[in-house]
């Protein structure tokens, strides 16, 4: 099979790989209907099984389909960055339409194995921040939490400004029903950390207008670690006694890693398996032949020296020592209510920020922390109350968690495992602080023997009236933290009755 053909090949794997990403990104909340388990490149990223289990300390049997990932990186190099990865081909994809006269040094290309020992580091040190630099990760949680929503926003935006025109009703009708509410499935997103996420994103696509796939060159861990995979790999590109230096393969590298001072050879650590290359070849003067796995390549300049890599080893320890001193080590905020059952586990260093658990909450509860719970916990999942209950005949985050930061429970189990625990401002509670009939907050509670009751007492009016109000007051061992009571609140801005954390450990472990 020729080159050009191979290429083609993998333009199709590439259209193929993310539709499937897509496919399960939407087909996620509509969790067991599809065949499909909706983390699959979750679980067949190395970075984040490594980690993961690393930091857990314990071996994670869904994880452990990564390893199919490490065996095609021995045999055939980066093919995972070059065919698969869903970043890579919306890297791939966008173009800056301008061609750019030199690339950055190759010593920048040290950054992304050094990132891979600082996160495999820490990962030891049971620290999980710097997991938000994962691939995958960084996608998903691009498309939940800004690029989904604001499509969504614009989608349904222009729909309503065509149904003005009547006579478009039959054709929107079709399309609303059978296309656009499949997809954009549930309420309309809300996300607290969607600017500063889409940021990141957004950097990372910039970066191309200095070079070509400047991520995947330079930083990306997941691709680092390929990498080191790929310097053994089976079949390596070599380039023939037939080559004419006409430099053509070194100008449609994507990754640059074709060396013209070294007869056009490169790097197969750096090299993604393209065949961009060979296509353009004049003599086909480039092959992939297969070698002996016990040859290795010779490692280039830029790879981490030991200096390097024990100035590298001594800051993670150092950073992450920082971290432990921070004030949340010694007691939560308030307002950092976990994930169902997050509580049962060392949730800080088994979640990886994948922002899966976040996708699937039909309520938009959970969202991504910022800064609230420290560094440490950036982009991990909180529940907002306010902005979403913990719906309670839902274990959807449950369900699709990939590292079991989220423990596996049942409906039933995570139906009296409590998360957090609600009281009322009687300043703000319009039956306490106004003398106005109100019993929303027990209404709504979803618990069968009620954890908002009701007093009646008898109070004074502004008048001087004597009139009969019914309080609501909270039994702090029944309530489980699901938040109904805070987000249904008929009180403007903060709800009358909020939910927080914990107080101590032995009180959520009663639910089990």
């Amino acid at each position: 099979m020729n080159a050009k053909m191979i290429r083609k090949i993998r333009k199709l794997t590439q259209v193929l790989s993310f539709g499937l990403f897509i496919f399960l990104f939407v087909q996620a909340v509509y969790l067991g209907q599809s065949p499909l388990e909706s983390d699959l490149f979750y679980r067949l990223d190395p970075l984040i099984a490594a980690t993961a289990m690393i930091a857990g300390r314990t071996i994670i049997a869904g994880l452990l389909y990564s390893l199919i990932t490490l065996l095609a990186a021995l045999i055939f190099g980066r093919v995972w960055c070059g065919w698969i990865c869903p970043m890579g081909t919306v890297l791939d994809w966008i173009s800056p339409g301008t061609s750019r006269k030199s690339n950055p040094s190759d010593k920048w290309r040290t950054v992304k194995y050094l990132l891979l020992a600082v996160i495999i580091t820490a990962a030891i040190l049971g620290n999980q921040t710097l997991a938000i630099t994962d691939p995958i990760s960084i996608l998903t949680r691009s498309l939940t939490t800004a690029i989904w929503p604001a499509l969504r926003f614009m989608v349904f935006g222009m729909e309503s400004f065509l149904y003005r025109f009547d006579f478009l009703w039959p054709v929107l009708d079709f399309l609303n029903a059978n296309i656009l509410l499949p997809i954009f499935q549930g309420i309309e997103s809300v996300f607290i950390a969607a600017i500063p996420i889409f940021l990141i994103f957004f950097g990372i696509i910039a970066l191309k207008w200095i070079a070509e796939r400047f991520w995947c060159r330079y930083l990306c861990p997941l691709g680092g670690m390929l990498g080191i995979f790929s310097r053994k790999a089976v079949f390596r590109r070599e380039v023939t006694d037939a080559c004419t230096s006409c430099g053509l393969c070194a100008n449609h590298c994507p990754t640059g890693t074709i060396n013209k001072e070294e007869g056009y050879a490169s790097d197969p650590a750096e090299c993604t398996y393209c065949y961009d290359c060979a296509a353009v070849c004049p003599t086909n003067a480039i092959k992939f032949p297969a070698h002996s796995f016990l040859s290795t390549a010779e490692s280039p300049d830029y790879d981490p020296d030991r200096r390097q890599f024990l100035m590298t080893l001594a800051g993670t320890v150092a950073g992450v020592s920082l971290l432990g001193v921070e004030t949340v080590m010694r007691r939560q905020p308030d307002n950092m209510i976990r994930p169902p059952g997050g509580l049962l586990t060392d949730f800080t260093s088994v979640c990886m920020r994948c922002g899966e658990c976040v996708r699937v909450c039909p309520t938009q509860g959970l969202q991504p922390s910022l800064l609230e719970g420290g560094l440490q916990n950036m982009f991990t999942p909180r529940l907002v109350p306010r902005l979403g209950q913990c719906s309670f005949s839902c274990s959807a985050c449950i369900e699709v968690c990939p590292t079991g930061a989220i423990p596996p429970l049942s409906l039933e189990e995570k139906q009296r495992t409590p998360i957090g625990l609600a009281s009322i401002d009687p300043a703000r509670c319009l039956v306490w602080g106004y003398n106005t009939i109100c019993s929303v907050c027990e209404e709504i509670c979803p618990l069968a023997e009620k954890a908002i009751r009701l007093e009646e007492v008898e109070v004074e009016n502004a008048r001087g009236e004597k009139i009969t109000l019914q309080r609501p007051y909270v039994l702090r061992e029944l309530c489980i933290g699901c938040g109904a009571c805070e987000y249904h609140c008929p009180v403007g801005g903060e709800a009358a009755i909020q939910v927080e954390t914990l107080p101590s450990t032995d009180v959520y472990l009663r639910g089990i």
